[in-house]
């Protein structure tokens, strides 16, 4: 993905100071346990943060893909347990080999005191990380299913630009993107579907993906409204890019584009995109 110059340092931000922060506070902690010198501690705990960051990104493609906030109790109780051994297995591990690199072999008897310490350690952050990701799933369910109840009480999307054009509005013919010194020129046939990124959108063709500072609102009332639907509050989708449409759950349905990409249909953009395709 192609991106702003200023774009990955500010969303990568938080990430580096709570990296900062674990790092000062875990060799503050080490420090009156262990001989070690505070300087060796810091290059330690600055792994073990990197560590941690790589640990959190997997939970939250794991946790999400596996959806756990649909779960009866019990059975979501037993795979955050089983994942949560795994998660503290896999870091006191790798907590340890680094422990055994920076300190050495001989210093082994004090690197032996630290794992207790290390695996309360990691279930403290997998309990952190866990809350966070499942405070954001269940967020986003209740968030998603609202603004669907609203849509369909309402015009659909699709329709209002359809409206909003034949009173004058501008229909786009190519997006202009600038990443760095470069100005990419992107023809409007070409886009297979556009995607909500915070202030940000995606523009995705087949073969690249652009990030464009712009709202999902210009794209809806400037792209063609016989080619391009909103199909959902995320999603606008180049009906032209369309391979199949199939039933994903309840009254949504699952589009499968041409690049190969899937993207959900709510209600009320399912029935937009079905009064664009005369269906």
């Amino acid at each position: 993905m192609k991106l702003p110059v200023f774009y990955i340092p500010f969303r990568l931000l938080p990430v580096v100071m709570l990296c900062i922060s674990y790092t000062l506070l875990q060799a503050l902690a080490f420090r009156p346990i262990v001989s070690f010198p505070l300087g060796v501690l810091l290059l330690k705990s600055t792994a073990d943060a990197l560590i941690f960051v790589g640990l959190g990104v997997l939970l939250t493609i794991v946790i999400p893909s596996f959806n756990y906030v649909k779960l009866d109790f019990s059975q979501r109780f037993i795979n955050y347990f089983a994942l949560g051994l795994l998660y503290i297995s896999v870091w006191t591990t790798l907590s340890t080999l680094f422990s055994l690199l920076f300190f050495g072999k001989e210093n082994d008897p004090e690197i032996r005191t630290l794992i207790p310490l290390t695996a309360f350690i990691g279930l403290f952050m997998y309990v952190i990380h866990v809350q966070i990701i499942h405070f954001q799933m269940v967020h986003k369910a209740a968030s998603e299913a609202d603004n669907e109840s609203d849509e369909e009480n309402g015009v659909p999307d699709g329709l209002l630009q359809g409206n909003e054009q034949e009173n004058g509005e501008e229909i786009l013919e190519r997006v202009a993107v600038k990443t760095g010194q470069k100005i990419h020129v992107i023809l409007v046939p070409d886009i297979v579907y556009i995607q909500s990124d915070g202030d940000y959108v995606q523009i995705v063709t087949e073969h690249n993906k652009y990030l464009k500072e712009e709202t999902m609102k210009y794209f809806e009332t400037s792209l063609p409204r016989s080619q391009f639907v909103r199909v959902h509050r995320s999603y606008i989708v180049n009906v032209e890019k369309i391979l199949r449409i199939e039933l994903y759950e309840k009254q949504n349905q699952m589009l499968t584009l041409k690049n190969g990409d899937q993207v959900r249909a709510s209600v009320s953009g399912y029935k937009a995109l079905r009064a664009v395709l005369n269906l």
